[in-house]
């Protein structure tokens, strides 16, 4: 692993319902991070960019591997996209892959800051991987970093979560290297509702 200096990591968040359905009741957190992640994609570097055409296929792969497994498969969203990318991002400033921004910014904020405010997510997850070997960042590296997610049965478990209804990935590429975050969400329900949390 450390020959090709790839590097994966990934969460599950199946969430208690609370009243806000935010995680902690952090929502000043969660509000300065739609701010911290603008300055964040504003500041990439001359080598780096986002790469919308792999983040459409990372939806698609996604998906399709849900649907060839028994599970529905997702919608592609854009609610999500810029919190994928911003962390995709700040993975690629820090050096590694991780689900806290270099602020400290937590999972959990980072999607309450795209969220509806007055809904219930009661399922939602984030994979994070980075390819960083020499070799052009083209689909097949794209496909090689999904795979990374597939051969690891805690991220396969994450992608393959039933209340799952639709994803947003963010992907950037400095030179040769990807860097991929993708996040999983469940159908919201109005704040309120009290809906149950359904398992695996």
């Amino acid at each position: 692993m450390s020959q090709t200096r790839r590097s994966v990591l990934g969460v599950l968040l199946l969430l208690p319902v609370l009243g806000t359905g935010a995680f902690s009741g952090e929502a000043g957190a969660a509000g300065d991070y739609a701010q911290y992640a603008r300055s964040v994609l504003a500041s990439l570097p001359g080598n780096s960019r986002a790469r919308p055409d792999f983040e459409a296929y990372f939806d698609k792969l996604a998906s399709s591997y849900r649907q060839s497994n028994g599970r529905k498969g997702l919608i592609a969203s854009d609610m999500m996209r810029e919190a994928a990318r911003a962390q995709a991002a700040d993975m690629m400033f820090a050096g590694k892959s991780r689900h806290t921004s270099r602020q400290g910014h937590s999972f959990g904020q980072r999607f309450d800051a795209y969220a509806q405010a007055d809904l219930i997510y009661k399922a939602r997850g984030e994979n994070a991987a980075s390819d960083r070997k020499k070799g052009p960042a083209d689909l097949s590296k794209a496909k090689g970093l999904f795979d990374l997610w597939l051969d690891s049965s805690g991220h396969r478990r994450n992608l393959m979560k039933r209340d799952y209804e639709f994803v947003s990935t963010g992907v950037i590429q400095r030179g040769d290297e990807l860097w991929a975050v993708q996040i999983f969400w469940s159908k919201p329900v109005p704040a309120g509702s009290n809906p149950l949390i359904i398992g695996q």
